[in-house]
């Protein structure tokens, strides 16, 4: 087994859940910063907000609930498309506003829609990558 093309064909693979999972964890650590330790019920608010935006994004990508998943891949050439900068740090700064401007009464909406909006803002920001990346190659 060669190690690096093991090790490239890993990152490959799992470059977009670790963007995806940066986000997440980056935005819980938000709200933590922003409303302490969270309760069972602001967990659950946060977890079903991101539900609800996987969802969406779903429901959009494949027309409904009930098609099929079949997707053709399209990967980029270029490594640095890997590292989702743009859609990591774009996610949790669209984050970090909300929660600037969000009053602190309202911490289980905060929560959901929190776990919503790094769930889509995630996602969308990796298409602009994907184009941004598709026009310099």
């Amino acid at each position: 087994m060669e190690y690096r093309t093991r090790l490239a064909a890993n990152l490959v693979s799992e470059s977009e859940a670790y963007g995806y999972t940066l986000t997440i964890w980056g935005s819980g650590a938000l709200l933590i910063h922003s409303y302490s330790v969270p309760g069972v019920a602001r967990i659950l608010s946060f977890v079903a907000g991101a539900l609800v935006g996987f969802a969406l994004l779903a429901a959009v990508a494949f027309e409904g609930f009930s098609a099929r998943m079949d997707v053709e891949e399209s990967p980029s050439s270029l490594v640095v498309s890997a590292i989702h900068v743009l859609s990591t740090g774009g996610a949790l700064a669209v984050v970090s506003f909300l929660l600037d401007v969000t009053p602190d009464g309202w911490p289980l909406v905060t929560f959901f829609v929190v776990g919503a909006l790094a769930t889509v803002t995630y996602n969308v920001l990796l298409l602009f990558e994907a184009v941004a990346v598709r026009t310099v190659t």
